[in-house]
């Protein structure tokens, strides 16, 4: 209990404000060192972001030199232009209150948001519109934002329950219903399937072993460690044995065990991933499928963010 207490003490314990500027992009940032969490805090490109620092206290870490690498590293590695605010397994719930009557809010896991990170399960503000665009989205007006929600991706289980909040849905519903993003290969290989609208990034696994006639059952469980968070994926009774630590906009596998099946990374999502493997960095742009081998792997080292994916929120 007393460790317990100790602990959230920390936590509330701003130890160290340290700023950091790049002077290549002129972008001013601050590493925030709360002792168990570090971060590194800017905004570029008119969007927040919040990126764990690996914090090992066994090192005398200069925080201004790595914030300033991961800070520029992400500028020039991870950073996507003209993205979309998008939610992914969405739906649209009507509420009722006095003052403002009947309106229709939306759910579902944003990304590309100036203010949220990818992969956060939120909701929107009061929608005012909506309609269908020609690439098969619903479109959500709110007052601030505009956002694409893929038709295959709604959650139609919550839907259902309110049905009459989007214009022509039980034909939307037959159409779309079966078409769940699902990527597939041939049999005897095995296919991990990555995104950042995915928690941990993991979208899917898709494998059917030689002489199986369906693809393999698999798990997906993250793994809190006291210094770092690690993804967990099994699959054909542990045949297939594949664990990464996720950081931001990039994987570590320190396990990638398929019993000798060639394994490919696919990247679904809307933005660069990076994945470091027992073959080398992979650069997984949007849509790429890459075998894990070594003519696969980039010929440079890269500086990419090495903390935990989700950094601990402090209370201060």
């Amino acid at each position: 209990m007393e460790e317990k207490q100790q602990e959230t003490a920390d936590k509330k314990t701003l130890r160290q404000e340290i700023p950091v500027y790049s002077e290549k992009y002129g972008v001013h940032g601050k590493v925030l060192d709360y002792g168990v969490v570090t971060k590194l805090v800017f905004n570029y490109d008119g969007k927040d972001l919040e990126v764990g620092i690996h914090n090992n206290p066994l090192m005398n870490t200069d925080y201004s030199q790595t914030g300033q690498q991961i800070l520029e590293s992400y500028i020039e590695n991870l950073s996507s232009k003209d993205r979309k605010v998008m939610l992914h397994n969405w739906y649209i719930e009507e509420h009722l209150s006095q003052k403002s009557g009947r309106y229709a809010l939306a759910h579902g896991i944003v990304t590309g948001h100036t203010r949220l990170p990818d992969s956060i399960f939120c909701h929107t503000s009061k929608i005012r519109e909506t309609y269908v665009n020609e690439e098969d989205e619903l479109v959500i007006l709110t007052m601030n934002t505009e956002y694409h929600c893929p038709l295959n991706s709604c959650d139609w289980n919550k839907q259902d329950q309110y049905p009459d909040m989007i214009s022509d849905y039980e034909k939307i519903k037959a159409e779309y219903k079966d078409k769940a993003l699902r990527p597939e290969i041939e049999p005897g290989k095995v296919l991990l399937v990555l995104s950042n609208f995915s928690h941990y990034y993991f979208h899917s696994l898709y494998c059917i072993p030689e002489g199986a006639d369906q693809p393999c059952e698999y798990s997906g469980d993250a793994h809190i460690g006291m210094f770092q968070d690690s993804y967990l994926i099994e699959a054909d009774n542990g045949r297939i044995d594949l664990r990464y630590f996720p950081h931001f906009q990039n994987i570590e596998f320190y396990s990638e065990h398929t019993q000798g099946m060639p394994l490919f990374l696919e990247n679904v999502g809307d933005v660069v991933l990076y994945a470091k493997t027992s073959a080398g960095m992979m650069k997984l742009d949007p849509g790429d499928r890459k075998e894990v081998i070594k003519a696969n792997a980039e010929s440079e080292t890269l500086s990419l963010p090495n903390g935990d994916l989700y950094p601990a929120g402090i209370i201060e």
